[in-house]
């Protein structure tokens, strides 16, 4: 039962969060990234509407659209691969919770 993989995950976890300095990175992450959120939610409906305007006159490849999403998709997954665990946890949490974060 000690041998699967299952277990090793969440004692490499375990380890990277004994240390201080992964909280530090924890925070850090989580504020940078609930003010990437909170940017992406002021500008991301703007951005979309003004495509689906684009979209509806015939100028706009939906196709396009797609591939540079997948492929920033696959860019963004490499980058918070290579950060620290905490920063990269944080910064996705964080992220997530300026997404929704309600206005007001």
């Amino acid at each position: 039962m000690e041998s699967l993989p299952v277990f090793h995950a969440l004692e490499a976890l375990g380890r990277a969060f004994s240390q201080k300095e992964t909280w530090v990175l924890l925070g850090v992450g989580a504020l940078s990234g609930y003010a990437l959120g909170r940017v992406a939610r002021a500008l991301l409906p703007w951005a979309a509407l003004l495509y689906l305007g684009a979209a509806l006159l015939g100028r706009a490849d939906l196709e396009a659209l797609a591939h540079h999403l997948g492929a920033a998709s696959k860019e963004v997954w490499a980058f918070l691969s290579g950060l620290p665990t905490g920063l990269s946890l944080g910064a996705v949490v964080g992220f997530l919770s300026g997404l929704s974060d309600r206005w007001g």
